[in-house]
């Protein structure tokens, strides 16, 4: 009877703990939709961007020259080296001038004798023993012969090389004895003057439109370590250059240095009027991207909303958004892969 008594007890307490077990997993299960997706959500940023934008710069010479003859031939002689300084219009090279001269005493010949054949027509053609054609053709021929004097003066006078510019001898291109033709370089030549150093920077497209000319520029230099240089962009190109992608701007010294070369590199830090703000959302929060269009989601009614974006600039492991985003305050990062339109959603 004792032993009936327990076993009794022990059924009813079975009985209970089932039952108190399947309410709860009845519970559970009317809380829980197992067709929705577990997220994870951060709000979107608004930032404002730097009036300030940081770039590397070159040191260039604005004036450079390569003078060269205007007439080929034989150099002579070569006056200066490299590493000597010029003075604009300073005698740099010659050219051997027995052709020249040759040249020019053929053309003044060819002068004289249009000039004698012109006056005998001339006479003919007034006692009518010649035409009006035949002393029109030697007035002509005369005045082709003139100007072919002048051609070959021109060109002798020109069969020397003088610098166009004041600066420096960088390169020595061709010697005496060797053969050069018209427009062939014969020297560099680069200005060394306060006014002639620029420094060139390359910024991508979205800073080279936030900058203008005039705006102010604090330029430090290696070869100046410590020391900060006052600066102004003084103009913009309006085709890039190079294969990076990048547009050139060029900046002026308000008060350069004393000594300064060609070459050498400089950071800059140029002070924008221009000041954006824009919105920024992480990454991650991207299920894809092609170029500047993104797709990401949100959450509207407890239901994924797809997002179709214009991405701005990429910012390390965030990127700012120019399209996309108006009235949203919350953007699906843990979970967006997995997301389609219309999914339901809890946000952990």
């Amino acid at each position: 009877m004792r032993y009936l008594t327990i076993i009794i007890a022990l059924s009813a307490l079975c009985f209970l703990a089932c039952k108190n077990e399947s309410n709860v997993i009845e519970s559970t299960t009317e809380k829980t939709d197992i067709n929705s997706v577990y997220i994870k959500t951060v709000p979107v940023e608004k930032v404002q961007e730097s009036s300030h934008i940081s770039a590397i710069g070159i040191i260039y010479s604005e004036s450079e020259a390569k003078p060269s003859f205007k007439t080929g031939g034989v150099i002579s002689k070569t006056y200066v080296k490299e590493g000597d300084m010029v003075k604009q219009g300073q005698l740099l090279a010659t050219l051997l001038m027995d052709e020249i001269n040759a040249q020019v005493q053929q053309a003044e010949e060819g002068l004289i004798k249009s000039e004698r054949d012109m006056n005998r027509l001339k006479n003919l053609y007034s006692d009518s023993v010649a035409t009006l054609e035949q002393y029109q053709n030697t007035k002509t021929a005369y005045e082709v012969a003139k100007r072919s004097v002048e051609i070959a003066r021109f060109n002798r006078n020109y069969s020397e090389v003088r610098s166009p510019i004041s600066g420096k001898v960088v390169k020595h291109i061709m010697r005496s004895g060797e053969v050069v033709g018209p427009g062939t370089p014969i020297y560099a030549i680069m200005g060394i003057g306060d006014k002639d150093w620029i420094i060139k920077a390359g910024l991508v497209d979205r800073d080279w439109a936030r900058v203008k000319v005039g705006d102010k520029a604090e330029i430090q230099m290696d070869a100046y370590p410590g020391q900060l240089f006052d600066g102004a962009i003084t103009n913009k190109t309006s085709v890039g250059g190079n294969a990076s992608g990048t547009f050139d701007v060029e900046i002026r010294f308000k008060k350069q240095p004393i000594n300064l070369a060609a070459g050498l590199t400089t950071k800059l830090s140029v002070n924008t009027k221009q000041n954006d703000s824009f919105l920024v959302i992480p990454v991650e929060s991207l299920v894809r991207s092609n170029g500047n269009i993104g797709t990401a989601f949100t959450v509207e009614n407890g239901k994924a909303k797809k997002l179709n974006l214009t991405i701005a600039k990429l910012m390390g492991d965030k990127v700012s958004i120019s399209r996309g985003l108006d009235g949203v305050k919350e953007i699906v990062t843990t979970g967006a892969m997995y997301l389609e339109e219309g999914d339901k959603v809890i946000i952990q």
